[in-house]
């Protein structure tokens, strides 16, 4: 049992071990906030060149709204540091268990060129995301999110 405090208030989380997960100890754990250091730290420089050392080649996507593998995120993270190149992001909690890290982020960013059919706002906007990545060899290999794009969309269209 991990217990955790949040805003105030005590969370207990179980946490079970899943088929194939290794052990949680402190060199895991210190190796997998590494990767989401790194990948934080690439996202805040824009620096896409970096990906090769956070994103295993065949990293599987399961969000959905974007294809899977490390190419992928490359070209991906360019369209997004291209539509809004102030795009910073931040860990504002983390959980590491076995061979997953979850995070929960803030990313805020001033939309100045077209995303995803988008065209650009000019307007200055902030969302949130709960990550889960799987990490293998001290890199993601797999990823799940929720990301509230309905609050994106209200922000961008809001007057």
């Amino acid at each position: 049992m991990l217990l955790l405090g949040l805003t105030g208030a005590t969370t207990a989380l179980a946490i079970h071990k899943a088929a194939g997960a290794e052990a949680c100890n402190s060199g895991s754990v210190a190796a997998a906030s590494a990767v989401l250091d790194r990948y934080v730290a690439a996202m805040n420089a824009h620096d896409t060149g970096r990906f090769p050392e956070i994103f295993t080649p065949t990293y599987i996507q399961h969000s959905g709204r974007s294809p899977s593998g490390l190419d992928a995120q490359i070209e991906l993270f360019k369209g997004i540091f291209a539509a809004t190149p102030d795009h910073q992001m931040q860990v504002d909690d983390r959980v590491i268990a076995g061979d997953k890290v979850v995070a929960r982020t803030t990313h805020s960013a001033t939309h100045t060129g077209t995303f995803r059919g988008f065209p650009p706002t000019g307007k200055r906007f902030s969302y949130h995301t709960i990550d889960i990545w799987r990490v293998e060899n001290g890199k993601f290999a797999e990823h799940w999110d929720l990301t509230d794009a309905v609050d994106v969309l209200r922000q961008l269209k809001a007057d």
